[in-house]
């Protein structure tokens, strides 16, 4: 089945999925007659289990260990308590998902639905569940594809993903906060921002341009999701 599919089924964002195969957590076939991938009842599971522990607030890493048999459930489950327990007001919902799956040896196939149907449930209720967004990643690759268009050395520079994303969150960071401290001298120095009326307009222009690119970026890749599997 192709991505869109995958996404229809999981719930999960397509970008969400393309970065669970780059961290290994899942490999679909790519199939030889075209460049698309194929993805199976078994990813589907697979799937379904990472959006289950993320939901619990489990991170990428952990969640790895599990599938690689390095770690085990009921370690991790006890200690995501202990750590979800310093959040317990923003995310009582992972904590009350925790203590459901630990009345399991094992988190079963047929259960999967079972759960994630508690989780949206109680989600409509007003209970909260540890956010799914992998929100850096789409930053990461608009910053590569978009802004860089895929140059050589940027290529080369965000082979790895946290370098990846942490160089495009300080880009970034660097682009909506030059221009307050660029004003705060000129506060500083007297001057009145009115004669810099310009640089302020063109500031604005520059950020604005950039948060539509990188919203309308993230809509096309929802919209389209099988074209842009194909180009990966």
């Amino acid at each position: 089945m192709r991505i869109s599919e995958v996404a229809d089924l999981t719930g999960l964002n397509v970008s969400n999925i393309r970065f669970y195969e780059r961290k290994g957590l899942l490999k679909p076939i790519r199939e030889e007659e075209s460049k698309y991938r194929n993805y199976t009842d078994e990813d589907v599971e697979r799937l379904k289990q990472i959006l289950l522990y993320r939901k619990m607030g489990i991170s990428i890493e952990t969640i790895y260990l599990l599938f690689c048999g390095e770690a085990e459930l009921r370690v991790v489950l006890q200690r995501q308590k202990t750590e979800l327990r310093l959040q317990m007001e923003n995310l009582q919902g992972a904590m009350d998902l925790c203590d459901l799956v630990l009345q399991e040896e094992k988190i079963l196939p047929e259960k999967l639905d079972a759960y994630l149907e508690y989780v949206h449930r109680e989600e409509e209720n007003g209970k909260q569940f540890a956010q799914v967004e992998e929100l850096l990643e789409d930053l990461a690759e608009y910053t590569k594809t978009r802004v860089f268009r895929y140059e050589p050395w940027v290529e080369w520079l965000f082979q790895k993903p946290w370098i990846a994303k942490t160089i495009s969150s300080l880009l970034w960071l660097a682009v909506i906060t030059a221009p307050l401290i660029q004003f705060c001298v000129y506060a500083i120095e007297g001057e009145a921002l009115y004669a810099h009326i310009g640089l302020i307009i063109v500031y604005g222009v520059l950020i604005l341009i950039h948060l539509a690119g990188f919203l309308a970026f993230r809509r096309a890749r929802k919209q389209n999701p099988d074209r842009e599997d194909a180009k990966q």
